[in-house]
């Protein structure tokens, strides 16, 4: 009697632990890799751009930091034909300017890149 009842539990928990077909794709988030093009200051704008691959339609967030101002949410950008570009006409000459660009919708801040510039006189 005891050798049956061992014998079904056994049964009944190999039954319940069956596995399940993996799926045939992979339902990760790709990684995203950004390379800054360029960051060019002139004089009333600055002017940023990325290299992006792998975004898989997400939208990023570029931040800006004057002085020493708290960081601020300046922008969200999509990447358009495998760039991100922005164009800040809101600087004023002599200023220097920090930019952080993000991905959005992460659980934690992931920054990607960052860079200075100053805005000629």
């Amino acid at each position: 009697m005891r050798f049956g009842l061992i014998a079904s539990l056994l049964l009944l928990t190999l039954t319940a632990c069956q596995s399940i077909d993996a799926p045939s794709t992979s339902t990760a988030l790709h990684p995203v890799t950004v390379s800054r093009v360029y960051a060019v200051a002139q004089e009333g704008r600055v002017r940023l751009a990325w290299a992006v691959s792998g975004d898989d339609g997400r939208q990023f967030e570029l931040l800006r930091q004057n002085r020493l101002e708290p960081w601020k949410h300046f922008a969200t950008l999509v990447v358009v034909d495998g760039q991100i570009t922005f164009e800040d006409a809101g600087v004023v000459p002599g200023q220097s300017y920090r930019y952080r660009l993000k991905i959005l919708g992460l659980p934690r801040d992931k920054f990607l890149d960052e860079v200075e510039v100053e805005v000629p006189r």
